[in-house]
């Protein structure tokens, strides 16, 4: 027996496969995570390119870090972000190329990343995208639905 838990047209399997337990609970909340980040980034992605902005959804969330924190150290952003410093030295390096950021070295292992005029420029439409993608989060939950699921994201955030 397999039942389906159905998050934004996405399936997750949960139950049994081939008469052996599933490992997981229900529901299977490291699926339904999984599918809800992909579908966050796929609409992300959408809105991006709805902006007109040429960027991957990587390069927004480095732009966004770096908006906030000008002259941050790749290591720094990566922490920020929740990823793999050599995943985000690829993209920043990415971004050196298209002309969004600049690096100045501190060692001969750390670079400082700094925005570009044209990173400047597009600021304001990178920021609308991030109103716009709140807002839509926003429609989903009550205020109250709201705090209570980002504590519990803070929660497990905190122990893994």
């Amino acid at each position: 027996m397999v039942d389906e838990s159905t998050i934004w047209g996405r399936r997750c399997l949960i139950g049994t496969m081939s008469d052996k337990q599933v490992i997981y609970g229900r529901p299977n909340v490291g699926c339904l995570l999984g599918s809800v980040y992909q579908g966050l980034l796929a609409e992300l992605a959408q809105a991006l390119k709805a902006c007109g902005l040429e960027i991957t959804t990587a390069e927004y969330l480095v732009l966004r870090a770096v908006y906030d924190r000008e002259g941050a150290q790749q290591c720094e952003i990566a922490g920020l972000l929740g990823k793999d410093n050599a995943a985000v030295c690829r993209c920043i390096k990415g971004m050196v190329a298209k002309g969004l950021l600049r690096t100045e070295p501190v060692s001969h292992k750390c670079l400082k990343v700094y925005l570009t005029d044209e990173a400047k420029r597009l600021r304001p439409t990178v920021m609308k995208v991030a109103r716009m993608r709140h807002e839509a989060l926003k429609e989903l939950l009550t205020p109250e639905e709201m705090t209570m699921f980002v504590t519990i994201l803070n929660r497990i955030n905190s122990i893994i």
